[in-house]
């Protein structure tokens, strides 16, 4: 231990991010989901300090981290392009959902939830974002990065700020990028 949990938040943040390229040539982003993404996350925090304690599906939060006097709430939001494949030949048919309005209302929707939770002292509130657009021909015309890359929350009462941010980068056929926001409310530490 010795460091605070922001700064083991951060750390762990780029160990996954990290750890994402050499997983992915393994394992295609199309067998990945918001779970799979926080295992791995989950996964880095010892490496990162051991005192840290996770607490999984906590009250309808992703995630907890209990360090000392310290708690951190973390939201996972991860989007992909996931396609349809025709299970007989396993060739490619499209794409099935993808970006929209309705996901952007939902990472919104998560952040506002997030804010809202009772602050305490000790207590900081994270979102992790990952995100990933096809960089193959025939992929859909809306992408992810055109909600996501400049991305400002709307709600002047919550101060949503990106504390590190990773990418884009290239896997196979996909480009990656990933986000550390703080929510907060404007004027607190």
């Amino acid at each position: 231990m010795g460091q605070s949990l922001d700064g083991i938040v951060r750390s762990t943040f780029r160990r996954t991010i990290e750890f994402m390229p050499g997983e992915l040539r393994r394992a295609p982003l199309a067998s990945w989901n918001e779970s799979v993404f926080r295992y791995f996350f989950c996964r880095h925090v010892p490496g990162v300090d051991e005192g840290v304690e996770p607490f999984v599906e906590c009250e309808r939060i992703d995630l907890v981290l209990h360090s000392g006097d310290e708690k951190a709430f973390v939201e996972f939001k991860f989007y992909v392009h996931p396609q349809r494949f025709d299970p007989y030949t396993g060739v490619s048919s499209g794409f099935k959902g993808g970006p929209s309005l309705q996901n952007l209302h939902e990472f919104q929707r998560c952040v506002q939830q997030l804010h809202d939770r009772k602050s305490v002292p000790g207590l900081s509130k994270y979102v992790v974002l990952a995100y990933a657009d096809p960089v193959v021909a025939g992929a859909p015309g809306k992408r992810y990065s055109d909600y996501y890359d400049d991305y400002r929350h709307s709600d002047e009462k919550i101060a949503l700020d990106v504390q590190e941010s990773v990418g884009p980068f290239d896997i196979l056929k996909d480009r990656i990028q990933a986000k550390l926001f703080t929510v907060r409310t404007p004027g607190e530490g």
